[in-house]
């Protein structure tokens, strides 16, 4: 319902109905909004007129929205607008930083993923040993050669039993078959020279030694995986047989001898990923024995005025005059080591 009412009633009547200090103060909207009413009207107006009429609308002077086909924008009470408009009011609730925040939660948790698993395939410095041995058996099947005797060359064939009593301590048995011969060397200083060499042959070894591992290690391949290796130390005694080789290997039999000695040993070995019963070895094990050697006066002797005696051709009778010597054994080993159970697990201290 709109009223008509003159301009200047209408200014003395809102003059009347203000207190003296909002007169002093800036004036409300609704009058404003009528001196502006009012002078638009006049100006628009034939000069011819008198008296300015102000057109009030009701539900302007109450507050409400004017329906002048403008923009509608209606807030409900929970902070959304039905127009579409975004005012950037937040009545507390932070909808859009939650979601903002859920999408940065997703991102992080994402790159993390993403992180973890690179991570996994970059090799980090402090890891946990690879192999756990305390209270395990080992076997450990090896194949070796000889290398310190020039005229008779051994290939062997043995196996070694540990258990070990820590990660780095173990108690074993090692038991080691030869298989002898002569080498071309033998035979040339023979024919060359005119020389008889007197050489033995080792048959079998075995002995019972303790293991010290004292150096533990990792080997980067490529950045991408790491070798475990560790290296230690053995000493121990045993027993063994030897064989003599005659001189005259057609008038007279060998004899055999059985002796002791001690052993020392040096020794590396590498473990391979994901795996926790196999390992391989490698290593050279020194002997020190004392041997019999085949007496100088067995066989015929060629020279003027030389000595031959006739009854040191049985073996037995060569086998007590036989002179004592000091020999050694030098073998390269290779292995691979079968643990017991197969399996382990880590424990820490509390």
């Amino acid at each position: 319902m709109r009223r008509f009412f003159p301009g200047p009633m209408m200014g003395l009547l809102a003059l009347g109905a203000l207190p003296a200090t909002a007169m002093a103060a800036t004036p409300p909207a609704w009058l404003v909004h009528a001196d502006a009413t009012a002078k638009a009207t006049t100006s628009a107006e034939p000069e011819g007129e008198d008296e300015d009429l102000v057109i009030i609308d009701d539900e302007e002077m109450e507050g409400g929205q004017p329906d002048d086909g403008g923009d509608d924008v209606i807030v409900d009470d929970e902070g959304g607008d039905d127009g579409g408009l975004d005012l950037g009011l937040d009545d507390g609730s932070g909808s859009a930083a939650a979601a903002a925040g859920g999408d940065e939660v997703a991102q992080d948790a994402n790159s993390e993923e993403e992180q973890i698993k690179a991570e996994m395939g970059l090799i980090t410095v402090v890891q946990r040993q690879r192999m756990l041995k305390k209270k395990r058996f080992e076997l450990q099947p090896q194949f070796g050669i000889t290398v310190n005797d020039p005229y008779v060359r051994h290939y062997t064939l043995g196996a070694q039993f540990d258990y070990w009593l820590t990660n780095r301590m173990a108690l074993g048995l090692v038991g080691t078959g030869f298989i002898g011969a002569k080498t071309p060397r033998y035979d040339n200083i023979r024919r060359q020279e005119g020389l008889l060499l007197t050489a033995n042959q080792v048959l079998w070894q075995a002995n019972l030694n303790f293991t010290y591992n004292f150096i533990y290690g990792k080997i980067a391949i490529f950045n991408r995986a790491l070798l475990h290796w560790e290296a230690g130390a053995s000493i121990g005694g045993g027993v063994m047989q030897t064989r003599v080789i005659p001189r005259y290997e057609s008038l007279h039999e060998p004899f055999s001898n059985f002796t002791g000695g001690g052993v020392v040993g040096f020794h590396a070995r590498t473990y391979l990923p994901r795996i926790n019963w196999l390992a391989f070895d490698f290593g050279v094990r020194y002997w020190l024995f004392a041997d019999r050697l085949e007496p100088g006066q067995r066989g015929p002797d060629t020279d003027v005025g030389g000595v031959d005696l006739p009854e040191l051709d049985p073996a037995d009778a060569a086998k007590e005059a036989a002179t004592l010597g000091l020999a050694h054994n030098v073998t390269f080993f290779l292995g691979a080591s079968f643990f017991f159970p197969t399996s382990f697990e880590y424990t820490t201290p509390r």
